[in-house]
């Protein structure tokens, strides 16, 4: 006769899917009769349960801004039938006319259409206007639980996340936390300087293909974006062009180096 199986302990995973409120019904009872037993980290939940939906709340805005009307179904399908209905009507001079017209038009759509990456400058800028001015609580995860920082965010985005090591260039690492984005979890590194300067570094998984560095500002926040290796990144900060560009530099070398 086998004994019964152990119930598997709680462990970060159940926790933080407790916090986005992705736990099964079964799992869901265990680990609130864990937070039960646990009043100190019930709070500490609580309290990241509170921050997701502040950011969320600040990127509502952006997420409830209506559709352009370039960007509509209706339209873009009224203007393909009156370009097709043109093609078939005009003589052979005429259709080499329009053709160049309508690939003007299609380079022109896609100029118009949603930025991924510039979506994810948005939502780093976000992040950082909610966190860097947290004066208890900026981070989730401080920089003295490196290793277990590395991991955490590692399980969390689905693939190796090390904290750039920027020291030589004055930022200390102040710790780490989760981002909640419409698609997946994204990774958010604090740092600061001497004076109390704060950095951010971000980072969201994404389809995109590489790309070199963009410049975003929004009044004293600067921003330099890229992507590669399948994840969007960014460095924001309170802090000259060229400060940031120093940090940028820095942190997309390291992840050449490892592979991130």
């Amino acid at each position: 006769m086998t004994e019964p199986t152990s119930p598997q302990p709680i462990g970060d995973d159940d926790l933080m899917a407790w916090v986005d409120r992705r736990l099964p019904p079964a799992r869901q009872a265990m680990v609130e009769a864990y937070l039960t037993a646990h009043p100190e980290v019930a709070d500490r939940l609580a309290r990241y349960r509170e921050q997701d939906a502040a950011l969320a709340e600040a990127l509502r805005a952006k997420l409830e801004e209506p559709l352009p009307a370039r960007l509509r179904v209706a339209p873009m399908l009224a203007q393909q039938r009156s370009r097709r209905w043109a093609w078939v009507s005009r003589a052979a001079a005429v259709l080499l006319l329009m053709s160049g017209s309508a690939a003007g038009g299609w380079v022109a759509h896609r100029a118009a259409a949603p930025d991924p990456l510039q979506n994810a400058g948005a939502v780093a800028e976000a992040a950082y206007a909610t966190f860097a001015v947290e004066v208890r609580h900026p981070v989730e995860v401080r920089a003295d639980e490196g290793a277990h920082l590395a991991q955490w965010l590692s399980n969390r985005l689905d693939r190796p996340v090390r904290p750039p090591e920027l020291v030589a260039l004055g930022w200390r690492l102040m710790g780490g936390r989760l981002v909640p984005t419409t698609a997946a979890p994204a990774a958010l590194l604090m740092y600061d300087d001497d004076r109390g300067t704060r950095l951010t570094v971000y980072v969201q998984p994404m389809t995109i293909e590489g790309e070199e560095f963009r410049y975003r500002r929004d009044g004293e926040v600067r921003t330099i974006l890229w992507s590669e290796n399948h994840l969007a990144l960014a460095v924001t900060g309170r802090v000259s062009r060229e400060v940031l560009l120093q940090a940028a530099q820095r942190v997309r070398a390291e992840a050449e180096r490892n592979g991130s």
